[in-house]
């Protein structure tokens, strides 16, 4: 019984979700990515740094129509929750980097969007303090191989896993799986001084160029790709 209460708590009380919205992103994301694949049924997506199967969730809403994919974070917590809201999806607690190995997790709480596995992210956005514990991380493809869905192209990735994208990206088959659409975080972890178009300068939008994608949206620290050319 404790269980049942601890769940609703987390699942509908706290992010105080009663009744069916529009939208369940932070920034509107969900409905841009709905628009883009509305003649799209059953898809696969894969949501690292899941965080919550409802609130803040930039997949709901294609669940909700028929999708299917992976959802990944490095709460059990969240995984838990998700487990119970997305029964349907495949559902895994690691965190995800470019090599498959042990990692230290930094965290304030069971449940939180800034808990990281990168230490300079954690000094920067947890002023006081936070605890430490080690899990295991994984890489994309490693996770994928294990899975249904191994040979099977990605129609829409999810990254947010505060400061770690870029490893996370470096551990995709880009060639084989081939994402249509990525949705990511660029933070602007510089001076106040830097231009709005920061964003180009990172590392992350580098990459993402290279691969052969375009920014096709943002809000914030929001960013949607598409894919505009053969991935090489």
């Amino acid at each position: 019984m404790r269980n049942i209460f601890k769940y609703f708590y987390y699942m509908y009380y706290r992010p105080k979700i009663f009744f069916p919205r529009k939208s369940y992103s932070m920034y509107g994301e969900d409905i841009i990515i709905d628009k883009f694949f509305k003649k799209k049924q059953n898809g696969f997506y894969i949501d690292i740094g899941c965080y919550h199967p409802i609130d803040g969730n930039n997949t709901y809403l294609l669940y909700k129509k028929g999708w299917n994919g992976i959802n990944i974070d490095i709460n059990q917590l969240s995984v838990d929750l998700f487990k119970i809201a997305r029964k349907d999806d495949l559902n895994i607690n690691t965190a995800i980097s470019n090599t498959s190995k042990k990692v230290k997790l930094y965290y304030r709480k069971k449940i939180n969007m800034l808990n990281t596995i990168d230490r300079k992210f954690a000094k920067l956005n947890f002023k006081k303090g936070f605890k430490t514990k080690t899990i295991n991380s994984n890489s994309i493809n490693s996770i994928l191989e294990k899975t249904k869905y191994k040979n099977k192209k990605i129609d829409f990735l999810n990254l947010d896993i505060e400061g770690n994208e870029l490893k996370a990206l470096l551990s995709l088959n880009f060639k084989k799986y081939k994402p249509r659409l990525i949705c990511i975080e660029i933070h602007n972890l510089k001076s106040t001084k830097d231009t709005i178009d920061y964003y180009k300068h990172n590392p992350v939008y580098k990459f993402l160029k290279k691969k052969g994608y375009r920014l096709f949206w943002n809000n914030g620290f929001s960013f949607i790709f598409k894919i505009s050319k053969v991935i090489h």
